[in-house]
Parts: C-alpha cells; structure tokens; sequence
C-alpha cells in the first residue's frame, strides 16, 4: 500500500506544489534502460512485436544507492494514458502466450506506471484516468485466473494491488470537492465503439469497492455518504443491496441478484460464491436435516447460483451430504464437515463474459450491461 499511502499524505497536506518533478521521457520506455535491456537480452516476449521491439517501462524496486526521480525516466501523463491503452488494449490481445505470462508482464507494467504517478504527484482526476483501467485489469484477472495454481498466479497479491488502485481512485474522488466539476469531468470521458479507448466510471468503481469487499462495514458507510444522484444509478443500487442481503445472511437473494451483475461486477461477485455458498448449505442443513426428507438439487441449484443439478449434488458431496440417483440430496447436521475449505468453482464462463477482453475493459455502467 505504498503508492496509496504516499498519496494520500499528500492530499492531506496539500502539497501541490509547483516545484513537484515533471517527467520528460515521452516514450513507453527510457532510452537508458531501453539500451541496457537490449544489451544484457532482458527483452521480455510481450515487447516483441513482429521484426521490432516495442518496450515498456519495468517496474523497479526502489534502493538506497538508486533515485527514480530523473526527469528523463519519469513519463509525463499523456504518455502514462497511452502506455495503460497499449498495454490493456492490445497486450492483452496476445494469443502466443499463457494468459498468466500475459497477467504477470502487464501487472508488473502497470506497477511501474503507479510508480511514476507517485514520484511526479499527479493531479487527482489525472489520477483517476490511470487508475480505473488498472482496477477493471486486477478485477477481471483476478477472475480469469482464479482456479491457476499458485506458482502461475497469487489472488493474495493480485487482491493486494486491487485495493491498492480501488483506494487511491477514491480518495482522488474525495478530494475533488467540487461535485460539478467531477460530474463534467467524467461526463467526458467517453466510449468509441469501433475504436475501444479506456475511460473513466467512476459508478463501476463504486460498485466494485463494494463487491470486492462484501461483509466489510465501510463500503456501506460510504454508499450513505454519496450524492442522491449517483446512489440512484442501477448498478451501484444493485451492489448495495447485494451487500445489504450478505450482511443480513441472506444468501437466496443475494445469489438471485448476481443474475443482473454486468461482467465486470459478475467477476467480483464470482470470488466470494465459494464462502456464500458453503454458508448457504450450513443454513440448508439447519433447516432440512431428516431422515426422512430430501431436497431436490435443482433446488439448491437454484438457490445457490450453481448452473446444472450435478454441480449441486457435488458441493453437497463436498461437505459430506448423501445424494441419490433421483438427483435429491438429504441433509444430516451430524454429516455436515465442518473442517473441510470451500469447494473451488468449475471452470465456466456464463454468456455475460463471452465478449471480447477489449469490450470488458472499456464498457460504461450506463451501457445497458446490467441484465
């Protein structure tokens, strides 16, 4: 938390002063570790383009005998917005390699880009442009990747850098006093659909503070706090009535509003099914454990946001429940294994994510997307 911490000391000190060090490299990549990349073959397979090379800024650790505030290796806003759209616009494309190997070069990227914005304490709404297109990316990543194994991808610090970019983007928005002035501003920054350019949503973010961190009391207390206006938009609403129904542990409702979540929302929802649901199934087996009696998993399928009877059967296999043939399931406190961790989701990717990784990240809350 770093790059969030920096920053907001200097919000609170309002120290935006005009002696701040002012980037002067207007490519992707300083000439000076261009030339000691090249030479030392650090090149990595993303910046190979065809018969050229196109590389970007790495991110490097800060020492005791090294200074990262040179001008000449600081990229200047405009350079930074156009390094975040080749990266997410077009790395991002790639086919000739894993997706993890993707993940992991444009992480470590954006991290270099966060790591100029600090040095050169950027202005919040400029900010606010870099850092919502790395909140989409660590979202949607963070579920593409989440049944990979630990040595292709960490969810720990995936989530990390997550809450990194969610809560710096806030605070900028706290800052920016002038409700008006930040309506215009993001007004403004708009979608061309033939030519994808990243934007600024600021009610996604919104709603995705508070489905990245459901049963946390603080999103709510801050949803309170917003404009009547943007507490109206029906994305946001949604979230907080996802988070309200989580809060008072009703996991039926809960489940049945995820059906309307946009993809993005979807993906952050889709981190925490595994929790709900074995909460779900505890609450099930309170209810209907008999000897006697049975509950169809069609049922429980349904209740549960699982997609098909078998899978339903299956995570009541997990925590110990007999199943029969006539796909029923019959609930015993005493079968249930209360020692056991959450059943991994499957690998499935509903009708909602079967868009183009290029339409994920730049769509806008108000485009219709909430089904």
């Amino acid at each position: 938390m770093a790059y969030f911490d920096f920053f907001r000391n200097n919000i609170e000190n309002k120290r935006w002063d005009t002696d701040c060090i002012r980037g002067s490299c207007y490519e992707m990549c300083p000439q000076a570790e261009k030339k000691l990349r090249e030479k030392e073959k650090l090149v990595h397979v993303l910046e190979v383009v065809g018969s050229t090379r196109q590389l970007v800024k790495s991110y490097s650790r800060s020492a005791a005998d090294s200074n990262i505030a040179i001008p000449g290796h600081l990229r200047p806003f405009p350079v930074l917005k156009e390094t975040i759209h080749y990266l997410l616009l077009r790395v991002t494309k790639r086919t000739d390699v894993t997706v993890a190997c993707i993940y992991d070069f444009v992480n470590d990227r954006l991290r270099a880009i966060r790591q100029d914005m600090t040095v050169q304490r950027l202005a919040p709404e400029e900010c606010m442009q870099l850092l919502e297109p790395m909140i989409r990316f660590y979202v949607y990543f963070g579920y593409r990747l989440c049944t990979s194994p630990l040595s292709e991808f960490d969810p720990v610090l995936n989530r990390k850098y997550l809450l990194e970019c969610m809560k710096w983007f806030l605070s900028c928005c706290n800052d920016m006093t002038r409700d008006n002035e930040l309506t215009e501003l993001i007004s403004n920054w708009t979608i061309n659909n033939a030519d994808h350019r990243l934007i600024c949503d600021r009610v996604l973010v919104e709603s995705l503070y508070l489905l990245c961190n459901l049963g946390d009391m603080h999103p709510l207390y801050r949803y309170l706090s917003l404009r009547p206006d943007m507490k109206r938009a029906p994305l946001l609403r949604l979230a907080y009535e996802m988070a309200i129904a989580n809060l008072h542990g009703n996991f039926v409702k809960l489940c049945r509003l995820s059906e309307k979540l946009c993809p993005l929302t979807y993906c952050a929802f889709y981190l925490h099914l595994p929790t709900i649901q074995r909460r779900g199934v505890s609450v099930l087996c309170q209810a209907y454990s008999s000897r006697q009696g049975r509950v169809p998993a069609s049922a429980i399928a349904r209740w549960l946001a699982l997609r098909s009877d078998e899978c339903a059967a299956s995570l009541c296999q997990h925590y110990g429940f007999t199943t029969h043939p006539d796909h029923s399931v019959q609930f015993m406190k005493a079968d249930f294994k209360t020692d056991v961790h959450p059943m991994k989701q499957d690998v499935y990717v509903p009708d909602k994510l079967k868009i183009p990784i290029q339409d994920i990240l730049t769509y806008r809350s108000d485009d219709g997307m909430i089904y």
